[in-house]
């Protein structure tokens, strides 16, 4: 019996140094290969000052063109500026986008205070403001970044002269236990960030085939990018506060004139009456001036089906001049 004890902690301890050394093998070689990465995007890296922190910009299309459109991401979304152009491209030439990501996203520089809406808005105004750009823009978010431009919108209407959202997160949809069982699924996230592992968890369960048409190369910034998000402080606190950011959005929100679309995938309003009832009518009577377009698929529509995506977005553009 004393032996079995002998061998079995002596394969546990083996075991466990196996699996130490396993992950800070794989946690060295996720660092060098982002390392790597961030090494090539840095030449098109343009760091502007929201205060305490720099936010990556990226200025794409044409500077003289007839709108300015600030592009704001979903959740853990470092690669807007990459992920997105296939679909931006048909709205490139006359126009000009500012892809702003947001801190701890992407090659933006990481905080520790908290991602309030408010904070969050104002990091996005702060870095137009040093830029030059006084507005009215565009405003296109994908997802939470539906939420946050739902939000300054709503606060500073003479700064907005169209908004797009693209399968936006409706703040009366948002529910605070799901959205406490989605916080403890992040810290799993996080942790595998930490030790690596997440560029594996993402291409399994995130992206899915999402990647199956892109080069290595291209797939790669995606999910080393989107893992670097991840572990970052400012989108855990994100995360910790998408419920009461959706709390202060709904509470806040006004109507007014400011044209508005809302890209439809996931939610699928058309097909389900109750829905439709309980909370699309609800937030778009709130919204005011806000049109819904069914464009069915991934949540990622953009990425999905960048081509219809692209033309909705683009005529949407036109019914302003």
């Amino acid at each position: 019996m004393k032996n079995f004890l002998k061998y079995t902690r002596r394969f546990f301890i083996v075991s466990l140094c196996l699996i130490i050394v396993l992950l800070v093998t794989t946690s060295i070689v996720y660092r060098v290969k982002l390392h790597k990465i961030m090494n090539t995007l840095e030449p098109c890296s343009c760091l502007v000052s929201a205060g305490e922190y720099e936010l990556n910009v990226a200025r794409i299309g044409n500077k003289d063109g007839k709108h300015k459109i600030v592009c704001c991401s979903g959740l853990n979304d470092g690669t807007m500026n990459i992920s997105w152009r296939n679909m931006t491209k048909y709205i490139e030439k006359d126009n000009e986008l500012l892809f702003i990501d947001r801190a701890g996203y992407g090659l933006s520089e990481d905080t520790k205070e908290d991602r309030t809406v408010d904070q969050i808005v104002e990091d996005y105004r702060t870095v137009l403001k040093k830029l030059g750009e006084e507005g009215p823009y565009i405003l296109m978010g994908h997802s939470i970044g539906g939420m946050y431009t739902s939000y300054w919108q709503s606060k500073y209407p003479e700064e907005v002269e169209g908004l797009i959202i693209m399968d936006g997160t409706l703040c009366n949809f948002v529910d605070e236990e799901e959205q406490a069982a989605a916080t403890k699924q992040w810290r799993f996230l996080s942790i595998a960030e930490k030790v690596g592992l997440e560029p594996l968890v993402m291409k399994k369960f995130y992206y899915n085939n999402l990647l199956d048409n892109v080069s290595e190369r291209e797939a790669d910034f995606h999910l080393y990018l989107f893992s670097k998000t991840t572990g970052s402080h400012a989108t855990i606190s994100e995360v910790n506060l998408v419920y009461d950011n959706a709390q202060t959005v709904w509470n806040s929100l006004k109507s007014n004139d400011v044209p508005k679309i809302f890209i439809d995938a996931t939610y699928q309003v058309a097909n389900n009456a109750d829905f439709e009832k309980d909370y699309w009518i609800p937030y778009a009577e709130k919204m005011g001036n806000c049109d819904i377009v069914p464009l069915y698929g991934s949540h990622s529509i953009y990425f999905e089906k960048p081509k219809e995506c692209g033309n909705i977005v683009k005529n949407f553009i036109a019914e302003l001049d």
